[in-house]
């Protein structure tokens, strides 16, 4: 899907002429995410299932933005997101293990804390600007979280142990969106894709959006976000995040 979608806006490219943009415009948002979680974790032991051990299923946040765009050539237009990705949950294992400094038995009553909280700053060129938009650049995703694994009962009662998850991943940018002319109904898809060292993320979604006359628009889709950490700040992941999200913007 991410070759099929990269290879497409290459077609556009050099099928069509470039356009930069032609006006100065703020938008700004926020979107709720529901999301399903699966797969695994490790910190110095075992790979521990989030949902099998520490029950964790799904969850829902939110994620705020604000983009810049302007018209001076050969600079980057800017955006900002946040995205709050955070929660707690109570779970039984379902197998023996160890995570950082403790351990836990089959059977034993567990609690999972996660802050995968990440601030993302995307630097993008307008390649194209008309009722088909494309917007190439790059980006970083910057995380300041944690993850910390508890037992509440059984064999190792009011065990804890918190793993540090704080770094930078660099990424590739890349936003398609098709207007439907008249309407202010609009279809895309937006990829962060990246990699440093062993480290691999991507942060995917496909939406449908309206705006209106006002500035003020909606937006639904749905988001695929993938984290594949190998000992990131001592910590393993095989993560997978996905689900619907609804939002609201305002273009000034």
């Amino acid at each position: 899907m991410n070759k099929i979608k990269l290879a497409s806006a290459l077609t556009l490219v050099f099928a069509s002429a470039g356009a930069n943009a032609d006006f100065l415009g703020i938008y700004a948002g926020f979107q709720q995410w529901n999301y399903d979680v699966d797969g695994t974790i490790n910190s110095v032991g075992n790979n521990i299932d989030v949902s099998n051990d520490l029950g964790l299923s799904s969850d829902d946040n939110i994620t705020k933005f604000v983009a810049f765009e302007h018209p001076v050539p050969f600079l980057p237009n800017i955006a900002v997101y946040q995205n709050d990705l955070r929660g707690v949950t109570n779970g039984t294992a379902g197998q023996d293990f160890t995570f950082g400094g403790i351990s836990a038995n089959t059977g034993d009553a567990t609690q999972f804390a996660y802050n995968l909280d990440h601030d993302e700053y995307v630097l993008y060129y307008e390649i194209l600007d008309n009722w088909v938009n494309l917007d190439l650049g790059v980006s970083a995703k910057k995380f300041d979280g944690s993850a910390s694994v508890a037992t509440r009962l059984g064999s190792n009662a009011g065990a804890r142990s918190t793993v540090d998850i704080s770094g930078s991943v660099p990424m590739l940018y890349a936003k398609a969106q098709f207007d439907l002319p008249f309407t202010g109904l609009s279809a895309g898809g937006q990829l962060h894709l990246g990699q440093f060292q062993d480290d691999k993320l991507s942060d995917m979604k496909a939406y449908l959006a309206y705006e209106g006359e006002t500035g003020f628009g909606i937006e639904v889709g749905y988001r695929i976000f993938e984290l594949e950490f190998d000992d990131f700040d001592a910590l393993s992941s095989d993560l997978t995040i996905d689900g619907f999200y609804a939002g609201l913007s305002y273009h000034f």
